[in-house]
């Protein structure tokens, strides 16, 4: 209860006058209005000024906590790790590669840029991708080539009856053979190489319990110009295979620093010259591999700018349509297999990856396994239409122009179960050469 101001009149107020002036409080008390917010306010003040003068040091752990907590949830760590204030440069190009029938049609007046950052000059790596080019001046580079050549000579003594498949590329292709660089590494290195050409030979190798018969042929560090060079030297030596499997460009990215555009033109102009050999055989064009930039392996999403990723996606788009528009050429995605969604967010899977760029042996086991199933709804394809063709004369012979499975040559159901060694967590020394893919 309320004292009244004036204690006199409670002290002569007789009984009517006392319940009176009670009365008379108690109205007062429920008229006067009060601000919660001031109130709520007040009280944090009260809080925050007791905690930091009896609990200082936890207040102060506290405020740290809340802080770190709140940065994490609302995607500003992340945004940070993945360079927020990087300027990620998207460039476009005009011309229309889907609809080349010639390599005359490679013309290189109309390009727009060279470079990967938009420029022309700031690349002086970048080669004419319409001209096969060597890197002889690499020591390496030469030894792998030559024994490529001889990997070719003994593989069609060793294997009279051919080769069903021959893969070509750089250095996810080259570890197939248990090489990086043309040597067999050390030490982890050499443990993923040497388990990295197990599951290939265990799929693509019929002496091995494989169901076809393939061969690697791959060079690390190789771009399309470099790879183009192999092809009109017969690296092969005239081997014959059912398919030829492409898996270049990485390199003209990453480490020529050529643009998108150059990049596709280098590749076409690869794929070209096999189908200028008119042997009949499929040639598959496998995606680009994702490239991460950070060590949380993202590629796209909220806060995420992968510098490389939107470049490697365009080029994809382009040779898939190009697939599209070619019977006897098939793009196969491998997206699905090496990547995977967080949230909304894009990721490289991280057990199929050595670092950034390499294949793991799991990478490499699931990336074969999904291959081979191409290969053999390809082969079965070719099959079907030589049955064909025995009992109707009249029938074209020639598979790669039957709609097989479709120009998107990966299978959504490349998955299965499997045993997969334990992932080998380290980093490949790219001893700070150029020629690191």
């Amino acid at each position: 209860m309320k004292i009244p101001r004036d204690d006199n009149r409670l002290a002569s107020a007789s009984g009517d006058d006392y319940e009176g002036l009670i009365n008379e409080n108690r109205s007062e008390v429920k008229t006067r209005s009060y601000n919660p917010i001031t109130n709520c306010f007040l009280t944090m003040l009260a809080f925050v000024q007791f905690s930091w003068i009896h609990h200082r040091t936890e207040f102060i752990l506290a405020l740290v906590l809340a802080g770190s907590v709140s940065l994490a949830v609302t995607g500003v760590i992340e945004a940070y790790e993945n360079g927020q204030n990087v300027n990620v440069r998207k460039h476009s190009f005009s011309r229309d590669y889907t609809d080349l029938k010639s390599t005359l049609e490679l013309k290189l007046g109309g390009v727009d840029h060279w470079c990967l950052d938009g420029s022309d000059s700031r690349c002086p790596q970048c080669e004419d991708p319409t001209h096969p080019s060597s890197r002889s001046h690499s020591q390496h580079w030469g030894d792998t080539y030559v024994r490529n050549v001889k990997l070719a000579k003994d593989y069609l003594s060793e294997n009279p009856a051919g080769v069903d498949v021959i893969f070509l590329g750089d250095s996810n292709t080259e570890a197939r053979v248990g090489t990086f660089k043309g040597l067999k590494g050390e030490g982890n290195l050499a443990e993923v190489l040497t388990k990295s050409k197990h599951k290939f030979e265990k799929l693509f190798k019929k002496k091995s319990g494989g169901e076809y018969n393939g061969l690697a042929l791959g060079i690390a560090g190789d771009s399309s110009p470099n790879l183009l060079w192999r092809i009109q030297q017969n690296e092969f030596r005239d081997l014959e295979p059912k398919v030829w499997w492409i898996n270049i460009g990485s390199n003209d990215l990453l480490s020529t620093r050529c643009s998108e555009e150059i990049t596709i033109m280098g590749i076409l102009r690869v794929v070209e010259e096999l189908m200028a050999k008119d042997d009949g055989a499929i040639i598959v064009i496998n995606s680009i591999l994702p490239v991460a930039v950070k060590s949380s392996m993202s590629l796209e999403g909220k806060y995420i700018h992968n510098k490389y990723w939107y470049s490697i996606n365009q080029v994809n788009q382009n040779l898939q349509k190009f697939a599209k528009k070619h019977p006897g050429v098939k793009f196969f995605d491998a997206k699905e297999i090496l990547t995977e969604f967080k949230g909304h967010n894009l990721y490289m899977r991280k057990e199929m990856f050595v670092d950034k760029v390499h294949l793991s042996v799991d990478g490499q086991a699931a990336l074969a396994e999904a291959q081979a199933n191409t290969v053999k709804n390809i082969l079965q394809k070719k099959s079907e239409n030589d049955m064909k063709v025995d009992g109707n004369p009249s029938k074209s012979g020639d598979y790669r122009n039957s709609d097989s499975d479709g120009s998107d040559a990966s299978s959504p159901d490349w998955w299965t179960e499997q045993d997969y060694d334990d992932f080998l967590n380290f980093d490949i020394d790219l001893d700070g050469s150029d020629d690191w893919l």
